[in-house]
């Protein structure tokens, strides 16, 4: 059954040797990628010995613990209409929700949309990804929202 977007989520620490060898993959997949070891998933995912579906299926599920002590960095993605209201809007989101901003890089207007990448900090906290994609997406002017990439 699906959550809800506003639903609390919970999470664990859980010892590495414990964990399903599936979770343990994913885990490996992602570091793949991250040191650009392999070219794709599709790669990566044969290398490592899981379907790609279990990758997609369980990737934004896990992190190292090294990561949620750090806070994590996450880059999304906004289209938003071209007006700077929108981008006030926008980053009124990031504000609200206690995530930190590290860069901001925004496209010129093209076709009346904006495109703007925004890498941000989580503080550790998984929620923050869902909570802001909803939210954004909620948000007047924005047309598009896409999570890229967390670190």
């Amino acid at each position: 059954m699906a959550r809800s977007k506003k639903e609390e989520l919970n999470y664990y620490i859980v010892r590495e040797d414990v964990l399903p060898d599936v979770f343990i993959k994913v885990m490996e997949v992602k570091r793949l990628l991250d040191l650009k070891i392999v070219p794709s998933v599709n790669a990566a995912v044969r290398r490592v010995g899981i379907s790609r579906s279990a990758y997609y299926k369980y990737r934004n599920s896990i992190r190292a613990l090294k990561t949620l002590d750090d806070g994590a960095l996450s880059t999304m993605l906004v289209v938003m209409e071209s007006s700077l209201h929108a981008v006030s809007l926008c980053l009124g989101v990031f504000l609200d929700t206690g995530a930190r901003i590290v860069s901001i890089q925004q496209s010129p207007p093209v076709d009346g949309l904006v495109n703007m990448l925004i890498t941000y900090q989580t503080g550790g906290r998984f929620e923050y990804e869902e909570h802001l994609l909803y939210r954004l997406s909620e948000t007047r002017s924005v047309v598009r929202v896409e999570s890229l990439r967390q670190t």
